[in-house]
């Protein structure tokens, strides 16, 4: 009768042992998982508005308000202004959506782009997804654009066009996968080029299962939610958080190994199993040798 309530209690205490160990192992990899999704997140999300920030207090300089200064003087002075920030470039755009550099004068036209339409036509900030520009026409660059208006109706616009690897030096952590997400739910930073432009949804079918439907988590990237859910790769449980970037259409996904970060709790569970399994076999034996004795009295 007392070997039964030992072995019981000692079961007991092993199950209590797993869900334990189980409970802490998850919630280590979760919130591991979602505090650096939180500080990526800021990041971005502070270079966005910082640039807004930027743009708005250039739209005010009486320089750029000015109707005796040129659209190529005005062009001058944002590159001036631009060698102290470090953007990629900073530009002015006319109310026919003409765009102006300060040696060449009229550089382009963007009235096919569709977020200068957009902007014309709403009056709102427009943050873009990547797209390949500069003298190479190979360099990543994003553009967050502001409207410059006048008698309340858009006259034009100035816009920044940030380095994509300034953003992916943001996205990069030792120990987790960050990667920023367009509006088109493909990947656009922090990933290697043969990664950039995949579809979200073909990366996480290849992660096999997981523990939301894939349907669900798109839904919520366009409607801007932040959560949590798991899949599995090669054998892994990986551990995915996202968050959305105000003022774009932009999200900040991050992927997190389970394994590395739970080792020493799978450490502590094996050696609290071994000590179990240590003190079931010493009741055993002692048992055992209890039973001898008694036979020979």
């Amino acid at each position: 009768m007392k070997k039964n309530i030992v072995i019981g209690f000692l079961t007991v205490l092993f199950l209590a042992v797993t869900l334990t160990a189980g409970y802490a192992a998850v919630e280590t990899v979760k919130n591991y998982t979602v505090k650096k999704n939180k500080e990526k997140t800021a990041l971005i999300q502070k270079l966005v508005d910082d640039t807004i920030h930027m743009l708005e207090e250039m739209s005010q300089d009486e320089k750029i308000v000015s109707d005796n200064l040129s659209y190529e003087e005005k062009a001058a002075i944002l590159t001036s202004w631009n060698r102290e920030k470090g953007y990629m470039m900073i530009r002015i755009v006319d109310a026919d959506m003409n765009v102006y550099k300060e040696e060449a004068g009229l550089a382009s036209n963007l009235s096919s782009r569709d977020y200068m339409q957009e902007l014309f036509q709403t009056g709102e900030y427009q943050v873009t997804d990547a797209f390949l520009a500069g003298a190479d026409g190979e360099t990543i660059n994003y553009t967050i654009a502001i409207p410059l208006k006048k008698e309340g109706k858009v006259a034009g616009a100035l816009f920044a066009a940030v380095y994509g690897s300034q953003i992916d030096g943001y996205l990069q952590e030792e120990q987790s996968v960050n990667v920023l997400v367009g509006s088109e739910l493909q990947y656009m930073g922090g990933i290697s080029a043969d990664e950039f432009g995949l579809p979200v949804a073909k990366v996480l079918e290849a992660e096999g299962r997981t523990s939301e439907p894939i349907e669900n988590i798109l839904i919520n990237f366009k409607d801007k939610k932040s959560g949590q859910f798991w899949g599995m790769k090669s054998g892994t449980n990986q551990c995915f958080a996202y968050s959305p970037i105000e003022n774009s259409r932009w999200v900040i996904l991050t992927e997190v190994d389970a394994f590395p970060l739970i080792g020493h709790i799978l450490f502590l569970y094996l050696c609290g199993i071994l000590l179990l399994a240590a003190v079931i076999i010493w009741r055993h034996r002692r048992g055992e040798r209890h039973t001898v004795l008694k036979n020979r009295e």
